[in-house]
């Protein structure tokens, strides 16, 4: 992401935080994540408003061991946010950062027909109601907003377009502009392929003594491959490495991300420290971050950090396919159905339930023999039930 939005702040000015707490939720391009007190202190200064964006690693507020603690000289200044996209209900007391605004100082907020502006250029309006306008290609400026001080919501921009949508022959065709997510996932997946070489290596697996370990553990197909793979990553340091210019970068901890499918894409967030969970633990987790998923309510930690991807269609009916490796990330495993074969087991024919897994990797991080054995000890824990 190259900028943020700041959704709604959790927290005020002279609040007392702890380390963990929610300061603010930040919209990015394919979701809304809680941001936490990276400290323990007290929130001296929010620097940038609700509703307004700025680049990534802009300082967006200060926050101080004790409230009577003088703030940096120059902290301030070098912030340097943008303009809030909303006029502050309450005026700012004088000797605020830059920008802020005392009781008798105008607000640089003009009134027009069709919405409220800052700056002459910007209308208040949701984040919700900016994304769908943008789908369907409405200027938002032409909305009449009936939110709370003329805010256009949601339901603003589709009574907008149905009162203007004109009466036209069906097309054999329709365009409409591709979704933040698309977009975001779009640039990744290109980045992807032209700067990762990338092969793949595939294994059938008998998965009887997996299945067995899951429903022990009441637990998913996914939640004993998630489990076989963050066990198999402690002993293979190169699946959970990356590249840094000129440098290897090997990470100690093991976090395994999992892909969920979204109406409009999907995201991959982290299960941490998965070698050190149960399988009962993984899959209480893995819940709990899908759940996450779907409201759009992910924190921080919760979408970062992984070193290894395991992507799962086996639900979507499919027996096999390869992924592409989510950088900087070096590899990330396809899933296929869990589906009863034929094998031969002990000279004999067997019906067993049976999965193929594919596994991708950066070349520059991993040649075939490295892939080959991680994929083979996934496989072993898995028949055996070692998970």
């Amino acid at each position: 992401m190259d900028e943020g939005r700041i959704v709604a702040w959790h927290k005020r000015e002279g609040d007392v935080v702890a380390a963990g707490d929610v300061l603010f939720e930040v919209e990015t391009d394919k979701a809304t994540m809680e941001v936490e007190s990276p400290t323990a202190g007290t929130l001296r200064r929010i620097l940038l408003d609700a509703d307004a964006a700025a680049p990534v690693a802009t300082v967006v507020a200060l926050i101080t061991d004790t409230a009577d603690e003088p703030l940096p000289a120059g902290a301030l200044e070098a912030a340097a946010p943008k303009p809030s996209l909303r006029a502050d209900p309450q005026p700012r007391p004088a000797g605020g950062p830059p920008g802020a605004r005392g009781p008798s100082e105008p607000q640089p907020l003009t009134s027009v027909q069709d919405g409220d502006r800052v700056d002459g250029d910007r209308v208040r309006s949701s984040p919700a109601a900016r994304k769908r306008a943008q789908e369907l290609g409405v200027d938002i400026s032409n909305v009449i907003g009936t939110g709370p001080g003329g805010r256009v919501t949601l339901e603003d921009v589709e009574t907008a377009t149905a009162r203007t949508s004109p009466i036209a022959p069906a097309k054999e065709e329709t365009r409409q502009p591709l979704s933040r997510m698309r977009r975001a996932i779009g640039q990744a997946m290109t980045r992807s392929m032209r700067e990762q070489p990338q092969f793949s290596v595939s294994r059938d697996v008998d998965m009887s003594a997996a299945n067995e370990k899951r429903k022990q553990a009441g637990a998913s197909y996914t939640d004993a491959i998630v489990a076989a793979c963050a066990k198999a990553l402690v002993d293979h340091p190169r699946l959970r490495s990356r590249i840094e210019g000129d440098a290897l970068v090997t990470v100690t901890s093991v976090h395994v991300g999992f892909a969920v499918a979204l109406d409009d894409g999907l995201l991959v967030p982290v299960i941490r420290n998965a070698d050190r969970k149960g399988l009962k633990e993984l899959a209480i987790e893995r819940e709990r971050l899908e759940e996450h998923t779907r409201v759009g309510k992910l924190a921080e930690q919760e979408l970062t950090g992984a070193v290894f991807t395991i992507s799962n269609l086996g639900t979507l009916g499919v027996d096999q396919f390869t992924a592409i490796v989510n950088p900087p990330e070096a590899a990330i495993l396809a899933v296929g159905r869990v589906s009863d074969r034929v094998i031969a087991l002990n000279g004999a024919a067997s019906v067993r339930p049976v999965v193929t897994l594919t596994l991708t990797v950066d070349h520059r991080v991993a040649d075939g023999a490295t892939a080959a054995r991680f994929l083979s000890d996934v496989a072993n824990r898995l028949e055996r039930g070692a998970l």
